[in-house]
Parts: C-alpha cells; sequence; structure tokens
C-alpha cells in the first residue's frame, strides 16, 4: 500500500529545471551528475555547449524530479561551493520561466465586469485547491473581464481549464469564459517583440523621393496613413480599400500642382488627383474631401460611431458573436467579404492583455448585403465555433468594448 502512495506522490510532482553557472568547461556531465547527487535527487545533466565547437561554455542544466529536491540543490550550491579549476561559486537558480510555470497559473478572460472574486472563487474550486485569486481592475476599481488564478497543483489547473475553457458562460455574460495558461515572462516578451515586429512590416514602404520632398508630416496630419485609410490607433481598422498615396492628406489640399512640378517633375503625376480612381463615396465622410471633388459622404448612409467605427446605413450592421479567439480584424473582413462591401470590422480585444472577446462588428454598404450575411453565416461553424450573426440593434452593443 505504502508504494502504491508512493508511485501516486511521484506521478503528481513534476520535474524542475535548474541552471548552474560557474561549471568548469573540462566537467563532463556524468562528473556534474556525480557531485550534484551529493546533495539532491538529478535526473539529467544537460552540458550547454558551443553550436560549432561544440566546447562547453561552463555552464548547464541540471532536471530534478520535484521542486523539493530542486530547492535542496540550490540551497546547498548555490554562492557555496567553487569547483576546482573555477573562479567564482557555482551560481544554481531555477531557469528562466521555471517558477512561473510552477505557479499552475491561469488566465481567465470574458468575465462580467461585475462579478466578484467569491462568484469566481465558488466556479473554481470545484477543481482544486485555489492558492490566489485576482481580478484584473481599472484605475476606478472596475472590473476589466478577466483575472488571474492559481491551483496547488498542476492537476487541479489542467481539470479546470478543461472543463471550463469555451464551455461555461457566467450568468450576464453572451460569451463562454475563455481559460488558458497565463503566459510567462518570457513568452510576454516575445509576444511584445513580434507585435512590434508586426506592426513595423505592415507599414507602408516609404517612399525616399517623397520623404526628401515633405520632410515630417504635414501640420494637421495627426492618424498614421496606411495605404487603406487614416486610422488612429485603437480605432476600428478598414478593410482594405486603396487609397493613392499622399492623396488625400489635408496637409497638401492646399498645394498647387505646378509647385510640385517645379520641385519634383517626377512627382507631378502622382499627385494629381485625377490620376487614379476615385474612393468609395461612403468613406468620403470620414476624410476630407479631395481637391476639386465634393464629399457625398452624407449620401450613401454611411456614418462614424462615437468610438470610431464606420458604420453602413440602418440595417447594414452586424453583431457577431463566438469569433475563434486567434481571429484577427482582417480575417473577420475576409470571413464576410463574400456578400457585400465590408466598410469596416472590428473584433474587441481586452486591453490589459490583448486578448480576443471573441465578439465584434462588420458593417456592410447596404443592408441587402447585411441580411444576406445572416442568412449564410448564423449557426455557420469558423473555427470550431458556430457563429451568432445578427443585426446590431442600439449603440449599447457598441459600449460592450
Amino acid at each position: 500500500m505504502a508504494e502504491v502512495k508512493e508511485e501516486s506522490k511521484s506521478s503528481s510532482e513534476e520535474s524542475v529545471k535548474l541552471f548552474v553557472g560557474q561549471v568548469p568547461k573540462r566537467m563532463t556531465e556524468d562528473e556534474v551528475l556525480a557531485m550534484f547527487k551529493e546533495f539532491a535527487l538529478v535526473d539529467e545533466v544537460n552540458i550547454i555547449r558551443d553550436k560549432i565547437s561544440r566546447a562547453s561554455r561552463g555552464c548547464c542544466f541540471l532536471i530534478c524530479p520535484s521542486r523539493e529536491e530542486a530547492d535542496k540543490a540550490v540551497n546547498a550550491c548555490h554562492n557555496k561551493k567553487t569547483l576546482p579549476g573555477a573562479s567564482s561559486p557555482l551560481q544554481v537558480k531555477y531557469a528562466d520561466g521555471e517558477l512561473e510555470r510552477l505557479e499552475h497559473k491561469l488566465f481567465i478572460g470574458m468575465l462580467p465586469k461585475n462579478i466578484s472574486e467569491d462568484e469566481v472563487s465558488d466556479l473554481f474550486s470545484k477543481y482544486g485547491n485555489i492558492k490566489d485569486l485576482q481580478i484584473l481592475r481599472g484605475s476606478q476599481q472596475t472590473s476589466k473581464g478577466c483575472a488571474f488564478l492559481k491551483y496547488e497543483t498542476k492537476e487541479q489547473a489542467v481539470a479546470a481549464l478543461e472543463a471550463i475553457n469555451g464551455k461555461h458562460t457566467m450568468e450576464g455574460s453572451g460569451v463562454p469564459l475563455v481559460v488558458k495558461w497565463a503566459d510567462t515572462e518570457k513568452e510576454r516578451q516575445a509576444r511584445r517583440a513580434q507585435k512590434a515586429q508586426s506592426q513595423v512590416s505592415n507599414m507602408p514602404h516609404a517612399d525616399t523621393q517623397q520623404a526628401s520632398l515633405y520632410g515630417a508630416l504635414p501640420m494637421g496630419y495627426v492618424p498614421p496613413y496606411n495605404g487603406y485609410g487614416y486610422q488612429a490607433p485603437g480605432s476600428y481598422g478598414l478593410v482594405p480599400y486603396r487609397f493613392p498615396p499622399m492623396q488625400n492628406q489635408p496637409g497638401f489640399h492646399n498645394m498647387n500642382m505646378n509647385q510640385v512640378n517645379a520641385v519634383r517633375p517626377e512627382l507631378g503625376h502622382s499627385m494629381n488627383p485625377r490620376s487614379y480612381p476615385a474612393p468609395p463615396a461612403s468613406y468620403m465622410g470620414s476624410y476630407p474631401a479631395m481637391p476639386g471633388g465634393n464629399s457625398n459622404y452624407s449620401s450613401s448612409g454611411a456614418s462614424k460611431s462615437s468610438n470610431g467605427q464606420i458604420e453602413g446605413p440602418p440595417g447594414a450592421n452586424l453583431f457577431i458573436y463566438h469569433i475563434p479567439q486567434e481571429y484577427g480584424d482582417q480575417e473577420l473582413a475576409n470571413a464576410f467579404q463574400q456578400f457585400g462591401r465590408v466598410l469596416s470590422a472590428k473584433i474587441f480585444v481586452d486591453k490589459a492583455t490583448g486578448v480576443s472577446k471573441c465578439f465584434g462588428f462588420v458593417s456592410y454598404d447596404t443592408p441587402e448585403a447585411a441580411q444576406s450575411a445572416i442568412s449564410m453565416m448564423n449557426g455557420c461553424q469558423l473555427g470550431g465555433k458556430k457563429l451568432k450573426v445578427q443585426l446590431k440593434r442600439d449603440n449599447k452593443q457598441s459600449k460592450l468594448y
């Protein structure tokens, strides 16, 4: 019976990775393993080597069978034991991300804004002992709709994740909870770097000729020009309709084309509005009118909501639930553009974490396109989820974000 208990205990424990520095470069894995076994149980040693020469870099990773054994190795050797041939004591610490991984920390999204810690605890305590629970709140102590939760064991966290993620909807919410492993600091840094790289790669390549002529952007130009339209950071994305470069920038409306030709003749053609087709009428109200042209924005029936989204006429704006979490604005637009011209598409994300809230808006230029999308997409399987597509009723839905 004792053997069964011991086996059960060891199966529930997680192996732990330690980083060890100040290891003499002449030492082998077997020698390091033998040395550490004087203080703790060690399953494996991996010396870090140069990729080309395969020579030791003077450091290694240890794999211990449990956190208890890892702590023994750290306490016995860190800054306390100097090996022959080394100039400094051993540096023994948890490898990057290990402590966070061992916390069994979950991220919970799509919580109702008025939910309390007790309500969250009541739901998640069914699957194990909760060590810590924190609902993220803003400056006014209002909930951001997400929380972090720690369990005592990994098995408890796995059970909660499998039972609740995408399957349980809290009272007062129209979408199921999102439950996933909380990112480690290393993962957060990688995501921020990837996001920054993506933003840079999506910027239009600057024309050096135009830059040398105009230098900094003209006065009165605030939002960035992305080649499709003007869009301030954090506002609703526009689906692609290509505006000619520099054509609509307000700082150039009063520029005489003869002046441009005199300074840079090769730019005269590219700056001439007559060289390009006119953009859709529904876009003209959001941006200054083209030189010599009249804006027919109001006649198109399109408008701009209080939070920046370009909307179509009444009956042409959709509210969509259960959007796959991995979808962004562009994927949403692509999924709905087959039914008509999409004016805008926006998925709402949590401001604190950047995680999709799995609902959003799509606006068409005609009510007929919206009805066609409802008839074809409502209940349709998309990325493993059944979409719920309906007409946007009022401004309440706009304020969900």
